[in-house]
Formats: structure tokens, C-alpha cells, sequence
């Protein structure tokens, strides 16, 4: 890789590594397992560097990536765990994303973390990265290779998914 784009793609892992981390957290629920996958989207992302054209901004790119590659691991798990050569649930697909941050150890965090894991890929991606990640809808349809009104409607499909597994937990506390 020349020296110019070597620094570019320096830049790129200083200004969207973390932010890439937070959203293969979100998307996974287990910190080990989002730790890998940001490094597997890192590495693919700086062997194809050089094919990125510019035609989005870099960090629609990235997350293109990280969200595909996401989907793929995941799928790749559920098979495995679904023939029996490993036992996924309590492991990778765990949704104790409170252990990686402990400023998130709240009940309530881990009730919404937990509700928001539970949802279908989709609307599971769609919503991290709009309420997590501060995507716009026309940022998350780039990212996902969708319209905006699919972003639009899986957004509202996930908020109405969220309220009605919520529903207990807000009647209980009062929240």
C-alpha cells in the first residue's frame, strides 16, 4: 500500500475504530466476540482499501462492512450451534454487553440491551445504528444497501417491537 494511503488508513482507524467496535457490540451483545469481529473488519477493510472508490463517505463503507461481515459471522454461528459443533448460546451470542463498560451497569440498560438483542437482524441493525450509532436513515440505507423507507419502516417495526417486550419492565418500574 503506498505511504499516502497507508496514513489515510491510519486516520480511518483513529476516527471510526472505536465507533466500529461500539456498533459490533451492539449488533452482538458480547464483548470478546465484537473485539474479533472489529478486528476481522479492520483487516478486510485495509486489504480493500485501495478498491474504495469514493463514491460514500468512508465510514458508510466501513459500517457496509462491519454490518455484512456481522451477518455472515452471525449466520455461520447459528448454523454450527444449530448442527451441534458448539454451543453458541452461552457463549458468543450472550448479551452481557454491561461487562465491557461499567458505567452501562444499570438494570435498565441491561433489559434494553437485552430487548434489542432479541430482535430479528434487521430491525436489530437498523435500530443500533440509528439510536446507538446516531446514523441518519439516508446514512443507514447506504449502509445497508436499502431504500429510506425501508430504514424508515424497520425502525418503526423495531420501536414497536421494543415497546411491546419493554412493556412489562416499564409497567414494573414505572420507567
Amino acid at each position: 500500500m503506498p505511504e499516502k494511503q497507508r496514513l489515510e488508513f491510519e486516520e480511518v482507524l483513529d476516527k471510526y475504530g472505536q465507533k466500529l467496535f461500539n456498533l459490533m457490540l451492539r449488533l452482538t451483545g458480547n464483548y470478546h466476540w465484537a473485539q474479533d469481529l472489529t478486528q476481522d473488519v479492520l483487516l478486510i477493510a485495509h486489504r480493500e482499501y485501495h478498491k474504495f472508490r469514493g463514491d460514500s463517505d468512508v465510514f458508510t463503507w466501513i459500517y457496509r462492512i462491519a454490518v455484512n461481515h456481522h451477518r455472515r459471522q452471525a449466520r455461520k454461528m447459528r448454523v454450527r450451534s444449530w448442527l451441534g459443533f458448539e454451543d453458541v448460546s452461552s457463549e458468543v451470542l450472550s448479551t452481557d454487553i454491561t461487562a465491557a463498560d461499567p458505567a452501562e451497569s444499570s438494570e435498565r440498560t441491561k433489559v434494553v440491551a437485552r430487548a434489542v438483542s432479541a430482535l430479528p437482524e434487521d430491525f436489530k441493525e437498523t435500530v443500533v445504528l440509528h439510536y446507538f450509532q446516531d446514523q441518519s436513515c439516508e446514512q443507514i440505507a447506504k449502509i445497508m444497501d436499502c431504500s429510506e423507507g425501508t430504514v424508515k419502516s424497520r425502525l418503526w417495526r423495531g420501536r414497536k417491537i421494543l415497546a411491546q417486550k419493554l412493556k412489562g419492565y416499564i409497567s414494573e418500574t414505572g420507567v
